[in-house]
């Protein structure tokens, strides 16, 4: 799952990002590029934690997590920052239902806080752990995954393409649960209470993003950004 997570983001950013980059064609704030890299090495970092302990190389599994507490900690941070500032830029050009976008936008680096919190309080209890990491990483790739549906479909909204991605996410959380059926017998609860917590968020934003005191609170968003 932790190499699916980097193929996805490999396809989904390599046309709007990657590639651009690369031709010196792409522009954005030093804030988006941070972003960007920090979203890869949590990315690279689940992928060599998952090797480590496939090793049994535990105790180095163990040292490099406080490096991932700070990377995933950045990762909430610029994610947030990303989130706002496109929406003080579009909220003042008149985007696309910027108001309903940032509600997504926003969403994630919510879903990805408490589920990595859980993760780390429960350090302890390897199966839970890994359970609750794991999840934390598939929300992390919804950005990706809306890019993946670009490519499949251009004709798509930006708001429908990034809840379709939403849906893309709870697909990944289902085939993790169904490999836990196959493998133990039975599902974990770590996948079906943070399963059920992603879907919640994601319901709540859907009925959220459209109310006045959402309106009121994404103008306030706004003027954080000069």
């Amino acid at each position: 799952m932790a190499l699916l997570g980097a193929l996805i983001v490999a396809i989904g950013f390599s046309r709007r990002y990657f590639l651009p980059l690369a031709a010196g064609t792409f522009k954005a704030p030093a804030i988006v590029h941070l972003h960007g890299a920090i979203t890869l090495t949590w990315v690279a970092l689940l992928i060599v934690q998952t090797a480590l302990v496939f090793a049994g190389r535990v105790s180095i599994h163990r040292s490099i997590g406080l490096v991932g507490i700070a990377i995933g900690t950045l990762v909430v941070f610029t994610a947030t920052e990303v989130a706002i500032l496109q929406h003080a830029r579009e909220l003042k050009g008149s985007g696309p239902s910027p108001r309903e976008f940032v509600a997504t936008l926003l969403s994630l680096p919510l879903m990805v806080t408490g589920l990595m919190a859980t993760g780390i309080a429960n350090v302890h209890r390897p199966d839970v752990h890994k359970r609750f990491m794991m999840l934390a990483s598939f929300v992390v790739l919804t950005p990706a995954l809306a890019r993946i549906i670009q490519l499949m479909d251009a004709s798509l909204s930006r708001l429908a393409r990034n809840d379709l991605a939403g849906l893309a996410s709870d697909c990944l959380v289902l085939i993790a649960i169904v490999h836990d059926a196959k493998t133990r017998g039975r599902s974990h609860w770590a996948y079906l209470t943070g399963g059920v917590c992603i879907l919640l968020v994601q319901i709540a934003t859907l009925a959220f993003r459209n109310t006045a005191e959402w309106t009121g609170f994404t103008s306030w968003l706004a003027t954080l950004v000069q």
